[in-house]
């Protein structure tokens, strides 16, 4: 393999950590640094799909930072971290497009492009880490930059700033604690097995388990860990920082939250559980279905209450999740197949919405939809896309959503867990009602009084809007169509789950100097 090659998984990292600092000295050529981080963001996005691609066909790779073998901090690209890795760079790099045009420009020089950069890094580092405690330090790095970043101004804003200010207080406490309660449970880990590698932690357990000296509190930090994960994916009770968060941020940071930064959580049970905890997978993997369900419940029904647009979508989202960890829950390979299907097409629908939302709420100049209606004709490709999103998400054909749900509630049927996919098959119902109740509030009926609210903005989207708006709009659709790559990358990752010998291999066969 190419020498030059085998550095991908480092500058996934690094680049972003790097052109964050670049970004504040530029911060006097706002030109520059615009088409500088747009350039650079495209350049990482080909990146991760020729790293993906690599380990498609040259097995998974992995990278010692420093060379101490699995004494010292790894990057592993299997297929999930790697596959992760496509996703978020693709949301990334369309969400830095639409920032452009979207986010105030005092706001875009000064902090946007720095933060920014430092997100991309922090979710990059989470996803191809290969060491527990590094996977810390990143969602460290995440937690800052994506609070700095809840509070950039928009501009036109319809938000307060002493909105945004009270979410990003509640997104900051939940997530210190969740920070805390991370590292009890990685210290008490390494106090136990003496080892911070997870393929190492792995081989570990397994052999504590084979001689039967598995102390009883590796199942108290297992669950710890789900506490860890379901605050960062928002799953009941751990969510009620996302309906605040969501709404009040710029609407390409809503996409980047709702698509790309609650799904960290579901790659950290995928991860963890199924390579470290596999032998407590019969005690977690009830409590999982569980939360998940109740996640689906309190989702569903909080969103058929909103007249917020972005406070329905973010709702709509915690709904959403709790169905990607029932897939988690059942566990079968087919299960998993199905949850990662539904991952990815739930991040770009949602990313989609909320850009579509941003374009809504800038035209209307509010987020009340009672206080819309009539757009479909001032503002048609804002409806269609708006429409696409919707059937996604709801779960009808020719969309992305409806093979993700379909092949989700047929792997719960398979494995014979009726109950949860009857209960996960009724609230869809109220996906469907609430998502084209939306449509239909704001695109539909009368236009609104322009005595009482104002004329629609004349204003028509620019270019940065619409192309990354109608870029995810094609890939809802094509993931509809033309499924089966994405099923069939799907059933790898899911296999490498049930089986992580050869992430194991790949890890622990390194020579160590």
């Amino acid at each position: 393999m190419n020498i030059s090659m085998t550095h991908l998984p480092i500058l996934l990292v690094a680049v972003p950590i790097l052109m964050s600092a670049l970004m504040i000295f530029l911060r006097s050529n706002p030109n520059v640094q615009k088409w500088l981080n747009v350039s650079v963001s495209f350049a990482m996005m080909l990146i991760s799909i020729i790293l993906l691609l690599q380990v498609w066909n040259g097995g998974i790779q992995v990278y010692e930072v420093g060379e101490w073998g699995k004494y010292g901090i790894v990057l592993v690209a299997d297929l999930l971290s790697s596959g992760m890795v496509v996703l978020s760079s693709l949301v990334s790099f369309l969400a830095l497009l639409y920032s452009l045009d979207y986010i105030e420009g005092r706001s875009l020089n000064l902090t946007y492009h720095p933060l920014f950069n430092l997100l991309v890094a922090g979710l990059n580092g989470t996803f191809l880490t290969g060491d527990i405690f590094n996977m810390f330090v990143f969602f460290e790095i995440l937690l800052l930059s994506s609070c700095g970043l809840v509070i950039a101004n928009e501009k036109g804003g319809v938000t307060k700033s002493s909105d945004k200010m009270e979410a990003t207080f509640k997104y900051l406490i939940l997530n210190m604690i969740g920070s805390i309660v991370m590292l009890i449970a990685v210290a008490s880990l390494y106090a136990t097995v003496g080892t911070l590698n997870m393929a190492d932690l792995s081989v570990k357990i397994s052999a504590m388990t084979a001689a039967g000296t598995l102390p009883w509190h590796i199942y108290a930090i297992a669950l710890l860990f789900i506490v860890v994960f379901g605050n960062k994916a928002a799953i009941f009770p751990m969510h009620y920082w996302l309906p605040d968060v969501h709404p009040t941020a710029p609407s390409p940071i809503s996409a980047m939250l709702s698509g790309v930064m609650i799904k960290v959580g579901a790659y950290g049970i995928l991860r963890i559980f199924f390579l470290i905890f596999r032998d407590a997978l019969f005690l977690l993997q009830p409590i999982i279905i569980l939360l998940a369900l109740v996640t689906i419940i309190i989702g569903a029904v909080s969103a058929v209450g909103q007249n917020d647009v972005k406070r329905l979508l973010a709702y709509s989202s915690v709904s959403q999740i709790g169905y990607i960890f029932l897939g988690i829950g059942i566990g079968s390979v087919y299960a998993l197949t199905a949850a990662l299907v539904y991952m990815v097409n739930h991040a770009i629908a949602k990313s989609m919405l909320f850009l579509t939302s941003g374009g809504i709420i800038h035209h209307a100049g509010t987020r009340d939809m009672r206080h819309m209606g009539g757009m479909n004709k001032t503002t048609p490709i804002m409806s269609v896309a708006f429409l696409i999103g919707a059937m996604s998400i709801s779960g009808l054909p020719p969309m992305g959503g409806f093979v993700a749900k379909f092949i989700l509630f047929d792997a719960g049927l398979r494995a014979e867990y009726y109950i949860p996919v009857a209960i996960a098959l009724f609230f869809a119902v109220f996906t469907l009602f609430y998502m084209f109740r939306a449509w239909l509030l704001m695109f539909w009926g009368e236009t609104r009084d322009v005595e009482e609210y104002g004329e629609y903005s004349s204003h028509k989207p620019s270019l940065m809007i619409v192309l990354p708006i109608v870029s995810l709009a094609a890939l809802v659709f094509i993931f509809g169509v033309y499924a089966e790559p994405l099923i069939v990358l799907a059933q790898a990752i899911a296999e490498q789950l049930i089986d992580p010998q050869p992430y194991i291999d790949a890890v622990m066969t390194r020579v160590v100097r």
